[in-house]
């Protein structure tokens, strides 16, 4: 589907859903109904450009980058646990999954390299990390895609994704325990850094879930 339809699906949605008019948004937009009517009308006649759908999701209180976004993508503010699958999750690379642990409900759908639906239920951030690297061979290969769920708490033996507080990128562990301190395990016998321990330079960004092959 085109940026352009997805935008006016949930324009439409969301006038629906706060039952609101076109005249209404107009004035929320300080434009001539005309104006609106030409984007979001029966028969519109152009589509919801960058700035227009900025300036929308702006006056409704919605994150940058809402509308741009299939139906279902957009709540990352909502802290309810989905109980179903068939929601899309966006395909980061480790410097946009260390980015995500920043971000607080903000998320630019451009910078995924695709949408892929979920395999089953998850929490209202999860994403999916494309695997970069050979550190965790033989089990997770380079180009291997791993969900990754903020919303499931992390215990010694879990997959992880954990970003060092003073890097962009997010990297793939296993999550270990030793007595009381926790460290990053790397499985491949032939990296140099195998373990790292856990501290306040560290955090965890969510807890692997599913890894999703490509046949």
């Amino acid at each position: 589907m085109k940026i352009s339809d997805t935008r006016l699906q949930n324009f439409r949605r969301i006038l629906t859903e706060r039952k609101l008019r076109l005249t209404d948004m107009a004035d929320l937009l300080g434009k001539a109904p005309a104006q609106v009517s030409a984007f979001g009308g029966k028969n519109p006649t152009k589509g919801i450009g960058d700035q227009i759908a900025r300036e929308i999701e702006k006056v409704l209180n919605l994150h940058n980058g809402y509308l741009d976004m299939p139906f279902g993508l957009g709540e990352f503010n909502n802290a309810t646990i989905l109980s179903h699958a068939g929601r899309k999750l966006p395909v980061i690379g480790s410097i946009a999954a260390g980015a995500w642990c920043e971000t607080h409900g903000s998320f630019d759908p451009r910078e995924a390299d695709e949408w892929i639906d979920s395999p089953g239920p998850v929490g209202p951030r999860a994403f999916i990390l494309r695997v970069e690297g050979i550190s965790m061979e033989p089990k997770f290969i380079e180009g291997d895609k791993i969900v990754i769920d903020p919303s499931l708490e992390a215990l010694p033996g879990h997959f992880v994704a954990a970003k060092r507080v003073r890097d962009e990128a997010a990297t793939l562990k296993q999550l270990k325990q030793e007595g009381s301190e926790l460290y990053l395990y790397a499985l491949n016998p032939d990296w140099p850094s195998r373990i790292i321990k856990l501290d306040e330079e560290w955090r965890i960004c969510g807890r692997a879930r599913w890894k999703i092959s490509d046949l």
